[in-house]
């Protein structure tokens, strides 16, 4: 599964601020809820795109 998500703030690391905009891209998308889950930045893989 690939999700590109777009973040507030210039950042290297999605899970900056909780990964906000990855729960809601995750839950959007998929109906997956990320807290619940209890998902954490060592469940995903994520690269930069400049």
């Amino acid at each position: 599964m690939v999700v590109t998500v777009t973040t507030q703030q210039h950042t290297t690391n999605p899970f900056y601020n909780g990964a906000k905009e990855l729960q809601e891209a995750y839950m959007c998308l998929y109906t997956f809820n990320f807290k619940k889950a209890c998902c954490n930045q060592n469940d995903f893989e994520f690269k930069k795109l400049d």
